[in-house]
């Protein structure tokens, strides 16, 4: 009965039932989740984990009423309560311009914002991590943009931009991904905004044998990221 009473009282509190529900921006399943991924299968091979993927804003409030056990998200853009989540930084990230190839950029300079003007983008749909960026640097240059069309996945809205719907605003993460299908250029100083890639979890469930190997995996992540660098 003892045994039963405590195998209930895990499943209520989502601890130890060999399943770790992870949230992540679609971004970040280009390389940063399938490294976690693999690395936690040699820490624990018996784990499951089940992946879902949104908005900053959808991943947060998925992790506060208990869907998810974790999240990877950017917290430059998000209000994290530091008293009921822990937040694991693993790295920042740059901001670029992406264009249609057939667009005369100079990869040699950075992209004042002021010079597009004129032309029209596409754009992540609010609350995301990007869109967030997004709207600030434009902010900063001083005009709205004219925005063709608004998407929920970077995917899509980089196919837009291959396809020469318009420009757009992307994180460096997934520069290894598209440098050789769109043209990108570094924003110049007062238009860029640095995400803040973390793992966040709920604190009261940090001795959790689960969340401790997530972390343990994205503090290896971010050390080989430094090293690199």
């Amino acid at each position: 009965m003892m045994e039963r009473g405590l195998e209930e009282a895990r499943k209520t509190a989502g601890v130890g039932q060999g399943r770790l529900r992870v949230g992540t921006l679609y971004s970040l399943t280009l390389e940063t989740v399938p490294h976690l991924i693999m690395g936690m299968k040699l820490r624990r091979p018996d784990l499951e984990m089940d992946l879902t993927m949104g908005s900053n804003e959808a991943l947060l409030n998925m992790l506060e009423n208990g869907t998810l056990d974790a999240i990877l998200i950017s917290i430059s853009e998000s209000e994290i309560d530091r008293n009921s989540l822990e937040v694991l930084p693993l790295f920042h990230d740059d901001i670029y311009l992406a264009a249609p190839t057939s667009a005369a950029l100079d990869s040699n300079k950075t992209a004042d914002l002021r010079d597009y003007r004129n032309e029209k983008f596409v754009s992540l749909a609010e609350g995301f991590a990007t869109y967030a960026g997004f709207q600030e640097a434009f902010h900063i240059a001083g005009f709205e943009p004219e925005i063709v069309t608004r998407v929920n996945d970077i995917f899509s809205m980089l196919s837009l931009v291959q396809a020469g719907v318009g420009l757009t605003l992307m994180p460096g993460r997934m520069k290894k991904m598209y440098e050789n299908t769109v043209h990108l250029q570094k924003l110049a100083d007062p238009y860029q905004m640095r995400q803040l890639i973390a793992i966040v979890f709920a604190r009261n469930r940090e001795r959790d044998p689960s969340l401790l190997a997530l972390a343990a995996e994205g503090r290896m992540y971010a050390r080989s990221l430094q090293d690199g660098a």
